[in-house]
């Protein structure tokens, strides 16, 4: 097997679980990145030490930095960068340009502090995985000691992602500031030359993979290398709530990236009692968008990872309407969840249309209102997709992904 260096400088779960499966392959596998939690070490302790609710609410917190099967002992953290970063956008949330320069100046730093160890290591990683818009250094100094140089491409690339939400933000200027378009020239043609450095990338989707080929990438270059479900956490409910409403479900960031604006027009234009939408997620920006449509939703602010799997259980329907993704988590756990989607191609989806869900056009919002409306209003057809949804999602597994990434590594 081989020698394995994963370098990130935030955090998110399937990073995690590329780490995991990389372990679990055999690999000599060590992972770099900002800031990661061990539940058993000094700070763990100390937070046990504080007031049971201000511990309860930091050890939340910190489950978010920490994942059951990645020791830590293979884990080398630049905490500093993370902590200015996350501080930066705590303190200055109303201001997001400030948070962004941040995570510009951490993700650089990373990688340059990533790119000297590899230059400067007496025995070389053999195969090295970065991250995009993290990497480039990395990626070119991997090259340069003969390891296999992988990109892990976790969204649509930036030069196509960027042109679609500078129009989002001239459709709908009431969202503007929840989507970061204008990335800066600069930004996009690193993303580029990522793409272009790299010996391999790491796809989530067809839809990722054709943003690729639009940038210039090689087809030979792109393996897909769909995301993975825990299905074990991610189950149908018992039985249902009798309640008597449909309950759609979205979770994820509230931004216009995610199409909402037009979810939102869909569910005012239906205006009816009996569905009931539920947006789980940060806000993002100053919320502006949502005013107009308080009466056709409920928001719940974020909650950990690992307290999702009941919010899917609680629904009916999940409804995403994404116009740009890498794939979406969100979708594929609701699939496991045995919940219909209504979603897009954009959102890199594994959803069929027709069976385990429907597919709509991004920007829609007649076809996103009858898709609803005909979900809502055929409990067989919905029935149906259900159980066709969870059967998808037993296909993709993290042990599907791991069999999936022996031939993505092999040299």
């Amino acid at each position: 097997m081989s020698r394995v260096l994963i370098a990130h400088p935030g955090a998110a779960h399937f990073i995690y679980e590329l780490v995991v499966a990389a372990v679990g392959l055999g690999h000599d596998t060590r992972f770099a990145t900002g800031f990661y939690h061990d539940p058993k070490g000094g700070l763990a302790r100390l937070v046990a030490r504080l007031p049971s609710g201000l511990a309860a609410k930091l050890e939340r917190e910190l489950k978010r930095r920490s994942f059951p099967g990645l020791d830590p002992a293979i884990v080398d953290t630049d905490a500093l960068l993370e902590l200015a970063y996350v501080g930066s956008a705590r303190i200055f949330r109303s201001r997001p340009a400030l948070p962004e320069r941040v995570m510009h100046w951490r993700n650089s730093t990373f990688d340059a502090r990533i790119a000297a160890r590899i230059r400067a290591a007496a025995s070389a990683p053999e195969i090295v995985i970065g991250h995009d818009t993290s990497c480039l250094e990395t990626l070119r100094a991997a090259r340069e000691r003969g390891a296999l140089a992988v990109l892990n491409q976790m969204i649509g690339h930036l030069a196509i992602g960027d042109a679609i939400l500078r129009e989002e933000a001239e459709r709908q200027p009431l969202w503007a500031d929840s989507m970061h378009a204008g990335a800066p020239a600069w930004l996009i043609d690193q993303c580029r030359q990522e793409a272009l450095t790299a010996d391999r990338i790491l796809s989530p989707s067809p839809y990722v993979s054709e943003t690729l080929r639009q940038v210039g990438v090689p087809e030979e270059r792109i393996r897909l290398q769909p995301f993975g479900v825990r299905v074990d956490r991610f189950r149908p409910a018992e039985r249902p709530r009798g309640d008597g409403k449909i309950r759609l479900l979205y979770v994820g960031q509230i931004s216009q990236r995610k199409g909402l604006a037009y979810l939102l027009e869909a569910m005012a234009r239906l205006q009816r009692s009996d569905l009931e939408l539920v947006l789980v997620g940060g806000i993002v920006g100053a919320g502006r968008g949502l005013e107009a449509y308080r009466p056709w939703f409920r928001h719940i602010p974020n909650v950990p990872h690992h307290e999702v799997a009941d919010l899917f259980r609680s629904a009916d329907l999940f409804v995403y309407p994404s116009l740009h993704e890498g794939s979406a988590l969100a979708l594929i756990e609701a699939m496991a969840s045995g919940l219909p989607v209504i979603t897009t191609l954009n959102s890199g989806t594994l959803a069929r249309d027709g069976e385990d869900g429907v597919l709509v056009p991004i920007r829609a919002v007649d076809p996103l209102a009858e898709a609803i409306t005909r979900l809502a209003d055929d409990p067989t057809t919905r029935a149906a997709m259900a159980a066709s949804a969870r059967a998808r999602a037993l296909e993709f597994t993290w042990d599907h992904y791991r069999t999936r990434l022996v031939e993505t590594l092999a040299r």
